[in-house]
């Protein structure tokens, strides 16, 4: 009886039990310290590849919309165009006195902040940055803006088959990717170019209020293709993340004295850009320079462009000091958190400069 009774008591000892969860909490740091580890490669590795998307995303972007920048159909913009636009709300709205102009920001934040509002300061770019863009909302403090004007991307020039005053009949309006709604087109015969603004599409019959009736005079065979006012910019995103932006120039239902960006957040993660524009002759660039330092927009040849693109938070060790990216010259300081970053540079000759 007594050797049962024992045996119904019989446990751990104190000594055995302090042992047992000493032992516990070892597997358990071990397991933790494995789990931590592996959740920062795994971190590193996700935001490695979101921002390698980034870089595929803004070079598959930008760079067709630089390489189409002042091409009219059959001409240039650099050959000479006539811009019967008029009313425009800002002198930048549609200027086709150059292909590619930009602004260079000259104050820098003393650190990127994510969330931190756009600068409505247009003084703090060289030139002064246009009031469209603060109408917008915006650019972020210390980025460039990028202008480019020319034919609207995936669209391809039509045949003229016949013209009237008021109307031109082009062979195939779809082709063009021209609409029923107000826009800005084109018309070249390859010596000389227009720029105006459609009003009306009934089937091939594009309809216009100003527009060169006779003055100057087009052949039938001309060309004739829509027009886009392209900005690429750094702004605040919708989740407070910094994020490439494109604002487009769009004509609304008033007419083009009523024109402002239509602006759309296509990158994220895009912390901040800088810009150099290469002056050259005949097609060759010799220099490139910063928006401020451009004497002559029109003898813009190519375009480089540098980002700084930052990745999620813990996707990289915690840094202790500012740290500082250098863009072209330019220092662009971020702050103390955890976040992996990359920059990414591209060149992007414009092939209109010498047609």
């Amino acid at each position: 009886m007594n050797d049962a009774i024992k045996s119904r008591h019989a446990g751990f000892s104190l000594v055995e039990l302090m042992i047992a969860i000493g032992l516990g909490l070892i597997v358990v740091a071990g397991v933790l310290v494995v789990f931590l580890a592996q959740r920062q490669v795994y971190q590193a590795a996700s935001s490695q590849a979101l921002i390698q998307d980034a870089d595929n995303a803004l070079s598959a972007i930008i760079t067709p919309v630089i390489r189409g920048a002042g091409f009219t159909g059959c001409g240039t913009i650099g050959n000479g165009i006539r811009n019967y636009a008029t009313g425009l709300p800002t002198s930048l709205t549609f200027n086709t006195s150059s292909a590619i102009r930009g602004f260079k920001a000259n104050v820098q934040p003393a650190s990127l902040i994510d969330g931190a509002a756009n600068d409505l300061t247009a003084t703090d770019w060289t030139p002064t940055l246009d009031s469209s863009f603060i109408s917008a909302g915006g650019v972020e403090k210390g980025s460039d803006v990028l202008v480019l004007i020319g034919a609207t991307p995936l669209t391809s020039p039509v045949g003229v088959t016949s013209f009237n005053a008021g109307s031109i009949t082009v062979s195939n309006a779809a082709a063009a990717g021209l609409s029923n709604k107000p826009q800005m087109i084109a018309l070249s015969d390859c010596g000389k170019s227009s720029a105006f603004q459609m009003t009306s599409l009934v089937g091939n019959v594009v309809g216009y209020a100003v527009g060169p009736n006779g003055t100057p005079s087009y052949p039938i065979g001309s060309q004739l293709i829509p027009l886009q006012q392209t900005a690429f910019f750094v702004a605040r995103g919708d989740a407070g993340q910094s994020a490439l932006f494109e604002g487009v120039m769009s004509i609304p239902a008033g007419g083009a004295a009523a024109s402002a960006w239509s602006i759309q957040e296509l990158v994220p993660g895009v912390s901040s850009m800088q810009v150099l524009y290469g002056n050259g002759i005949n097609g060759q660039t010799t220099q490139y320079v910063a928006a401020d330092a451009v004497t002559n927009w029109s003898a813009v040849t190519s375009v480089k462009i540098g980002f700084l693109i930052e990745g999620n938070q813990a996707s990289s060790a915690a840094s202790t000091n500012l740290q500082t990216f250098n863009l072209f010259g330019v220092a662009v300081a971020v702050p103390e958190d955890s976040r992996l970053r990359h920059t990414y540079f591209m060149t992007v000759n414009s092939r209109n400069t010498t047609l």
